[in-house]
């Protein structure tokens, strides 16, 4: 018998629009006994069943919404759920394809899987199992991802503070397959080669940040014969993305030693060694250093890592995005680009762009905003989802 869970009056309306998240201060009752990772049903204070989810009684979330409909949730369930997920981006998107193999497979709440993402590697799978009940399902989980992207092997890798929430331990590495192995992918024609979970030198989340795809992209068409600055390079996306364009240098800075190598190496085998120069150290250091060289570029990237992790660390976290723009935007050639990335989901786009305005202010410049963008549209989300749009990347012209 499925448990039930019934909301309290008030607290229906965003779950009816199509927010996935139920909140445990929105529970009034619960009918039956369920357990970690059981299947449950959502009701109105009226009795309408608004939903199904997976149960977490150790987490603020309790039940994510994965059905709307009245469909059980079994296995055959989430392998069908899994396989529609990758159709449509093959469908939409033209994902696999020869210049891009690698891509978010599935995006949790985007994808109506809350609590799994998945990245693929060409024939590899990175997978993080957020809730109790997409972990108990992990195998079923692993064989879908194969069977729905001919993957060989499937890993997966931990987000200790969601699994802490839910109570659960996740141990990263080989989760289906045989021997690990390094996991190789294009992305627009540039080949990588990443030391898979669980290994040395393996990256951050899920290894590599395909939400930027698309926004590489665009990097690319500003890029021709011009001087490229990537600021908190990582991989060194960014930089690739220019460099194969015909840029005519680029310099990429980040402060993650093991991340440099990667980039380094890869730059070699794509032969960019002579365009893309790495210097490995504090970002807003080296950009200050390049201040009293007087040195310009064309074009400036400013990607930085995630600043707010909550709301208490917002106000914080937009200080150093001033910062850190100021030190971007006087680096930029008068009638230049600066493309300045937030991965913070805690700061909205208007605080983002303040901040930004502020920093290029103290730089003594104006700026003009070209277009404002987001994740890679294989990372939707739902309409009635605010929170799952935490990527803002702003392209500004300074005069």
């Amino acid at each position: 018998m499925v448990a039930t869970v019934h909301l309290r009056s008030g607290h229906v309306q965003p779950v009816w629009l199509g927010h996935p998240w139920i909140f445990a201060q929105a529970i009034s009752r619960i009918d039956g006994s369920p357990e970690a990772g059981d299947e449950v049903v959502v009701r109105d204070p009226r009795g309408n069943a608004l939903g199904s989810g997976f149960y977490s009684p150790k987490s603020a979330i309790p039940v994510r919404i994965l059905s709307r409909a009245a469909a059980s949730l079994d296995d055959a369930w989430l392998r069908r759920a899994i396989g529609d997920a990758v159709r449509w981006r093959a469908s939409l998107l033209d994902l696999p394809n020869d210049a891009t193999n690698g891509f978010r497979a599935v995006n949790a709440e985007g994808d109506n899987l809350a609590g799994l993402i998945a990245d693929a590697y060409g024939d590899s799978v990175v997978v993080q199992l957020l809730t109790a009940g997409m972990k108990r399902r992990e195998r079923v989980v692993a064989e879908a991802l194969k069977e729905a992207l001919g993957a060989t092997r499937v890993y997966e890798v931990a987000s200790p503070k969601h699994q802490a929430l839910e109570g659960i331990t996740v141990t990263e590495g080989l989760l289906d397959g045989p021997d690990a192995a390094p996991m190789t992918f294009r992305e627009n024609g540039a080949a990588w080669s990443l030391p898979p979970p669980g290994s040395v030198g393996a990256g951050q989340k899920t290894g590599f940040f395909f939400d930027q795809r698309e926004n590489r992209a665009r990097v690319a068409t500003m890029a021709r014969g011009r001087r490229v600055l990537d600021l908190y390079c990582y991989l060194g996306g960014f930089a690739f993305a220019a460099a194969r364009a015909g840029a005519a240098s680029v310099i990429a800075v980040d402060s993650a030693a093991a991340a440099m190598a990667t980039a380094a190496r890869t730059a070699e085998e794509n032969g960019l060694g002579g365009v893309v120069r790495f210097e490995h150290g504090d970002a807003v250091r080296f950009a200050a250093a390049l201040d009293q060289k007087g040195e310009r570029f064309d074009v400036v990237v400013c990607d930085p890592p995630k600043l707010a992790s909550n709301a208490r660390e917002v106000e914080g976290a937009l200080r150093r995005y001033r910062k850190i723009n100021g030190e971007a935007a006087r680096r930029v050639e008068p009638g230049g680009v600066l493309v300045t990335c937030s991965c913070s989901g805690h700061v909205t786009p208007e605080e983002f762009l303040r901040a930004v305005l502020a920093g290029v202010r103290d730089a003594g410049r104006d700026a003009v905003l070209l277009r404002l963008d987001g994740a890679a549209s294989d990372h939707p989300t739902p309409l009635a989802f605010p929170e799952g749009r935490y990527l803002k990347c702003a392209t500004l012209r300074l005069p």
